[in-house]
């Protein structure tokens, strides 16, 4: 076969690989924002409700704000909201529907697919290339994040360009290609804090061995500052109480003795599977090919050790799986390398095993994630139907997607302790107080039936309010 006819076969392949990809990521596409990380799901389209009717007010349209812990949009230190605007600027135009948000994703998803097969490619070989697409596109992990809204799928799609970009300054190096890559990784930081990681992983790519010191320092202070800017802006403006960032990094990882090893394994099982073994292959021939003379072998070590440290120092002590989606991109690319350094046949039956184990476990560990309580979604729409639009809700518990579901701004009763939560409740001005799913005990309850009559499914007013 010609070159041409080889050019034509792996772009067959390549689009074979996104069209499984996306189907995959088409499953619960019409799921309302309920399913796993609901929560996390329903803070970023709430970001996108409140940007409604002030998409051109910059740069205060981009300061993010949610529906919980006042009577107004709350001020919050997160990530720059790039897809809560996308999602603002199209039910603008088009309506609100959550469908929206999850296509969103799945293009973002799409962004990195062919990333990742781009990346392979130029370092490695096309077969590196698609193996590694493969597994990005149908990992558990990266499909079922690939499809829900939140930052996740915007920062890998802008860690692996922003990767690509700098070896393509390498090639090309003028200033405009400098700038690029720096705007990518800036965008990869912006859009998730955690993909800082891969800066070290650039710098190798793009300027070893260190000849342009200039340059490199240049591209580093071109990459931080409007993270820098803009983490700075968040941190200063929003309350003590939702500073989430800093809170994750004192409390969490800081300040939490727990060990969650176990809740790491599964998680790294399920959602990674056996590409997972496959990386630590390729690692191994990353190092036995001489890597000190080759920046793109010695990136890709780097990446794994910064992985690993991630890995012991954020995930041990944080048991959501979601905090692994930024090692799913050096995972499916070292296990590409892995499967192109053998022989052909031997390496396509070992390929399409673990591919089938991979989409097997899409339906077995993975189908309760796409599972959503109805009940939050009917209590929701009784109070946007029944109650003015100016009432404040009082949740029974911490999970807040009834408040982006209802339209409604409101307070949550997050102590642990019912005694204590029955304190809390007298001192916030709400209206309503909502039964949320299987919170609270029955003496809660029943001293709740007893001072406030109930107005609907699980909702009680308060008397002498609105």
């Amino acid at each position: 076969m010609g070159l041409g006819g080889m050019g034509q076969r792996v772009k067959g392949l390549l689009v074979l690989i996104l069209v499984v990809g996306v189907l995959l990521r088409l499953q619960g596409i019409e799921n309302p924002y309920l399913d796993d990380q609901g929560w996390r799901q329903a803070d970023t389209a709430s970001m996108a409700t409140n940007m409604l009717g002030h998409l051109g007010d910059f740069p205060d349209v981009l300061f993010p704000t949610l529906n919980y812990n006042g009577v107004g949009p709350q001020p919050v230190e997160l990530e720059f909201p790039f897809l809560p605007y996308l999602l603002a600027w199209t039910w603008t135009i088009f309506g609100w529907n959550d469908l929206w948000g999850r296509l969103w994703a799945i293009c973002f998803s799409i962004l990195t697919m062919i990333g990742v097969y781009q990346f392979g490619k130029q370092t490695f070989s096309f077969r590196a290339g698609l193996w590694a697409a493969v597994f990005y596109a149908i990992m558990p992990l990266t499909t079922y994040y690939g499809r829900t809204v939140m930052p996740e799928p915007v920062a890998q799609a802008f860690s692996i360009w922003a990767l690509i970009a700098v070896m393509h300054w390498r090639k090309k190096p003028s200033f405009i290609c400098l700038l690029g890559a720096s705007l990518l990784m800036s965008g990869a930081i912006l859009a998730k804090l955690p993909q800082l990681m891969i800066l070290p992983v650039a710098l190798l790519l793009g300027f070893y061995p260190l000849r342009e010191i200039k340059k490199m320092l240049t591209y580093s202070a071109l990459s931080l500052i409007l993270p820098v800017l803009y983490y700075s802006w968040v941190h200063m403006g929003a309350g003590e109480s939702s500073q989430f960032v800093s809170g994750i990094m004192s409390f969490q990882v800081m300040g939490d003795q727990n060990n969650y090893g176990q809740n790491l394994f599964m998680n790294l099982k399920r959602g990674l599977g056996f590409p997972t073994l496959l990386s630590l292959m390729g690692l191994v021939i990353m190092i036995r090919k001489e890597s000190l003379k080759n920046n793109v072998h010695l990136a890709m070590i780097l990446w794994a050790v910064v992985c690993s440290v991630y890995l012991g120092v954020i995930c041990l002590r944080i048991p959501l799986d979601y905090y692994l989606i930024p090692i799913a991109l050096p995972i499916a690319l070292l296990a590409g390398v892995a499967l192109d350094g053998g022989e052909q046949a031997p390496t396509i039956g070992v390929g399409v095993l673990i591919v089938c184990l991979l989409l097997t476990s899409q339906y077995t560990n993975y189908r309760p994630k796409y599972l959503w309580n109805e009940q939050v979604l009917t209590q929701a729409e009784w109070i946007r139907e029944h109650t003015k639009k100016e009432s404040v809700l009082i949740l029974s518990d911490s999970p807040p997607m009834t408040l982006y579901y209802a339209q409604r701004y409101g307070y949550r009763l997050i102590s642990p302790d019912d005694e204590q939560a029955w304190l809390d409740l007298h001192t916030l001005p709400g209206d309503y107080v909502v039964a949320l799913p299987h919170s609270r005990g029955e003496e809660f309850w029943k001293r709740i039936e007893e001072s406030f009559p109930k107005v609907g499914p699980g909702v009680y007013k308060r008397l002498g309010k609105n």
